[in-house]
């Protein structure tokens, strides 16, 4: 850096050198072209003033020849003429200069003044000017030599500063290349060696610099690289061992999660995932005791599923719902020569049991292997979590079921049954009289048949009910079908409006919203002769759902609704397990209008449950 800085120094000096003197010249040489200029427009003015003395007849004009002369007077004083004018008397500029003003003052200017409209006299007036011009030129030829020398003296030493800069540069390339680029070279040279794992090589020995600082801290390096490379080839080796252990695990793993989640958990799904474990970590035998189940599953020799019973209700600890889980591993003794492995299946909040295992007394087991197996353990406890969950699950699912099927049968068919009873009744004391009433006989059996027939229909409504399901396309697209249905049956003219956006709700919930909808069709069909129908869904910006279903029919009387009808109640008790609101009123200009609201997102159930409302009261 010392050496490359003197080289920089001296090129930056020259430089300077170089560009301060060009600068000076030019400064110097700045005034002599404005002196150029002033000494040239004196010649100008000379004819001017001959010209305003008149070469013709036209009368002499005084004021215009003072302002000539004053002008002639100013110029030939200016300071950027004096500029130029150097102050020794001997030297020619100066002689021709002060020429002029000798010849302005001593001949010229009284000349001019004296001159008279005669011929002779402008005769005598233009030899004159013709002498002052030509001494004019002299002093501007005089003053152009002055500044074609400065310039002369400018280029011959911006030559020799650029010869100058030219060698020290070539020096200081020289130099470079000696001092800097060999050595860089030779250390790019070891730096691919090195880089194809050549890592033996060294640099000499060079002068104490930077670079041989740096070619020296290159050969440490080196040695150091050779010690670190040996102890990472030591770690990468471990290192593989580990990750090809870990990829064992995962895959162990893997296998488990998938034979535990793809599959039911059966017996012969766990003595896969056991001997998996046997395989893996290198134990002879093994056994999950599943205390809730009372599923004993035994892997290994014959001669070794008595011991591993026996060890089954020693170790399995925590079972039981009032024990307190175990959640590590335990290793005991099992025989002479043995050890003893008991693993807890812990799903998070219990115990189902334990997986036993029997390794030879040799060495105890690492932490990754102890890690893994109770892994597995929670992989088994969660998938005999699930089942247990599952079974619980379909056993809640079937109550619900009953209850709505009850709940169904009650509020419709039950009730028409009911009143087709009390008819019977009726009928039976209306023929025990003698003679019987026949025009009463024959309003009861009328009124029999139509309870007999709403209450096959009712039948029917609640096996479409019972088979209705929605797919995986939602609850939109078993509306839109819904409605498809009842236009091909009907033969009415029915608009859907569905505006509902991200609806999301349980299926439950949907089956409801479905039938609401379907049990107000049926009733248009039924009674309302109407030939137009429409059907809105949007969701409020309350967060509540509203579904609209208009009709433009004969409307009905609110307060006269046959007594063995329970439609109309039914859809109440559906929007009452929506947690919502139903309304039946006529439409206004005609019809009937059926609006439901409710929720969007319920937060009083869990979304798994299934709503059941209480049993509808007979109107």
């Amino acid at each position: 850096m010392l050496r490359l800085g003197r080289w920089i120094t001296a090129i930056a000096s020259l430089a300077a050198l170089s560009i301060i003197i060009s600068i000076s010249v030019a400064d110097l040489s700045s005034g002599e072209a404005r002196a150029i200029n002033m000494a040239g427009s004196l010649r100008m003015h000379s004819y001017a003033i001959q010209s305003n003395v008149g070469l013709d007849d036209a009368p002499l004009s005084s004021s215009r020849l003072d302002q000539a002369l004053a002008e002639f007077e100013r110029r030939y004083t200016h300071p950027d003429l004096l500029k130029a004018i150097p102050s020794s008397g001997t030297h020619p500029v100066r002689e021709a200069y002060d020429e002029i003003g000798t010849e302005w003052r001593e001949h010229y200017r009284p000349a001019v003044l004296r001159c008279s409209p005669d011929a002779a006299a402008r005769r005598a007036l233009q030899e004159d000017t013709a002498r002052i011009v030509t001494r004019i030129d002299r002093l501007v030829a005089l003053v152009e030599e002055g500044l074609e020398t400065k310039l002369q003296w400018l280029r011959l030493i911006q030559g020799v500063s650029l010869a100058l800069l030219l060698a020290l540069g070539a020096s200081a390339v020289l130099q470079l290349k000696r001092h800097v680029l060999r050595p860089l070279g030779e250390l790019l040279a070891s730096a691919r060696l090195v880089q194809r794992g050549n890592f033996d090589v060294r640099v000499p020995q060079r002068e104490p610099d930077e670079l041989g600082q740096l070619g020296e801290a290159f050969n440490f390096m080196m040695e150091d690289l050779s010690r670190i490379y040996r102890e990472l080839e030591n770690r990468v080796q471990e290192k593989t061992e580990a990750l090809a252990r870990s990829n064992r695990s995962l895959q162990l793993l893997y296998r488990t999660t998938h034979a535990l989640s793809e599959t039911a958990v059966t017996r012969d799904t766990l003595l896969q995932v056991l001997n998996d474990v046997e395989a893996l970590i290198g134990l002879r035998a093994g056994a999950l005791c599943l205390g809730r189940s009372g599923l004993a599953v035994n892997s290994g020799p014959p001669e070794d599923a008595s011991h591993l019973g026996a060890l089954c209700e020693s170790c399995c600890a925590g079972c039981g719902d009032e024990d307190t889980p175990v959640t590590s591993v335990l290793v005991g003794n099992a025989r002479p020569g043995e050890r003893s492995l008991s693993v807890p299946l812990f799903d998070g909040t219990r115990n189902h049991g334990t997986m036993l295992l029997l390794q030879a007394d040799t060495e105890p087991l690492e932490a990754w292997q102890l890690e893994l197996l109770q892994a597995v353990g929670r992989h088994i406890g969660s998938a005999l979590a699930a089942l247990h969950r599952n079974e619980e699950r379909h056993r809640l699912a079937l109550l619900d079921e009953r209850s709505v099927i009850a709940r169904e049968l009650h509020d419709s068919l039950a009730q028409s049954l009911s009143y087709l009873k009390i008819q019977v009744t009726r009928l039976q004391s209306l023929l025990g009289r003698d003679p019987p009433p026949a025009e009463r006989v024959n309003e009861v059996v009328q009124e029999l048949r139509d309870g007999l027939s709403e209450a096959y229909r009712q039948l029917r409504e609640l096996l479409t009910t019972f088979r209705l399901r929605i797919d995986g396309r939602g609850l939109p697209a078993a509306i839109d079908d819904t409605v498809q249905e009842f236009r091909r049956r009907t033969g009415l003219e029915i608009s859907l409006d569905n505006r509902l956006s991200s609806l999301d709700m349980p299926p439950d919930r949907e089956i409801h919203v479905l039938q609401i909808i379907r049990e107000a069709l049926s009733n248009i069909e039924r009674h309302a002769r109407a030939t137009e129908i429409r059907i809105a869904l949007e969701n409020r910006s309350d967060g509540t759902i509203r579904v609209g279903i208009d009709d433009n029919g004969v409307g009905f009387d609110q307060q006269a609704t046959p007594i063995h009808r329970y439609g109309i109640v039914i859809m109440r008790d559906r929007a009452q397990s929506l947690k919502g609101e139903l309304q039946v009123r006529p439409r206004p200009g005609g019809g009937t209008q059926v609006e439901l609201v409710f929720p969007g997102q319920p937060h009083t159930l869990p979304p798994s449950s299934t709503p059941t409302s209480a049993p509808g009261n007979t109107p």
